[in-house]
């Protein structure tokens, strides 16, 4: 069963993030797409659009309609917004988030989801030019030491602003001219675990680097996130030029390639409801 309102899944008039993205984001898009393939799920389902309601301060009404619901019954829900849920659910409710929300001690123990969206434009074909790069926002203080400790480095390119939702043309071509010639991507933690960067770099055939101090990998059961990414902790910053100098050519090409193999299946908008939908339990 499907438990929701009209009024809990308004159409968003938010700016796009990322610019580039058309249709639904995951929470509407997987709605759409479990209502025609999913039948007999082990729970019900609560569909809320919970990052037009935080965007748009339309949220008041969620935790009287959660309070309806029954609290013996079993639940799960999709969340992309970096805050959600920051209502408290049903005791017996699978949370699949983008992130793990600051109102975490609400609803422990969320499932991780990546962060994706309509596909990246198409690139032209270019050489790998630039060793490290990062284009961006100074979101999280985190991102603030990466970058200072990367500033001298040969053959990186670094841009950092600070945060505006509205990314001008501009900003967003250098984005994605800069990755496309990137052979790896600084992708440190922003407000939320993760961030869109880490599956645009994939997309464009670069190694994304997670810098983090709590790291959130989706799909973990399946996927050996070494293979596909360098995940580098934060007392390793300082180490951070030395641990890409260190990753070989052959290294190098087998991330790139295990990428290729799995992207479609565990990364796309219907690969992650499909993964989704499967550890529901």
């Amino acid at each position: 069963m499907i438990y929701t309102r009209d009024d809990l899944r308004p159409k968003p008039s938010y700016p796009t993030y990322p610019p580039y993205h058309v249709g639904d984001y995951i929470e509407d898009y997987f709605y759409n797409w479990f209502v025609q393939e999913c039948k007999n799920i082990s729970r019900d389902y609560i569909a809320i659009s919970w990052t037009t309601l935080y965007c748009e301060n339309k949220d008041p009404e969620i935790q009287h309609f959660l309070n309806s619901l029954n609290p013996n019954g079993k639940y799960f829900t999709v969340c992309q917004h970096d805050d959600a849920p920051k209502h408290k659910l049903p005791e017996n409710t699978q949370i699949f988030s983008l992130s793990r929300s600051r109102f975490n001690f609400l609803n422990p123990n969320p499932i991780p989801i990546p962060a994706v969206c309509y596909p990246v434009p198409k690139q032209p074909e270019v050489n790998k030019d630039i060793f490290a790069s990062f284009v961006g926002s100074f979101t999280h203080p985190l991102r603030i030491s990466v970058l200072e400790r990367c500033k001298n480095e040969k053959d990186y390119y670094l841009s950092a602003q600070q945060w505006n939702p509205k990314v001008n043309n501009e900003k967003m071509q250098e984005f994605l001219h800069v990755t496309n010639r990137s052979k790896f991507v600084l992708c440190p933690r922003g407000y939320g675990n993760t961030s869109f960067r880490m599956y645009e770099a994939m997309q464009m055939g670069a190694i994304p680097v997670y810098i983090s101090d709590d790291f959130y990998l989706p799909w973990s059961d399946e996927i050996n996130w070494n293979e596909i990414c360098v995940l580098v902790t934060v007392d390793k910053i300082n180490e951070l030029p030395d641990i890409l100098k260190n990753i070989s050519d052959e290294q190098y090409n087998n991330m790139q390639n295990k990428i290729k193999q799995i992207y479609d299946q565990y990364f796309t908008l219907e690969g992650t409801c499909k993964n989704i939908v499967k550890r529901i339990k």
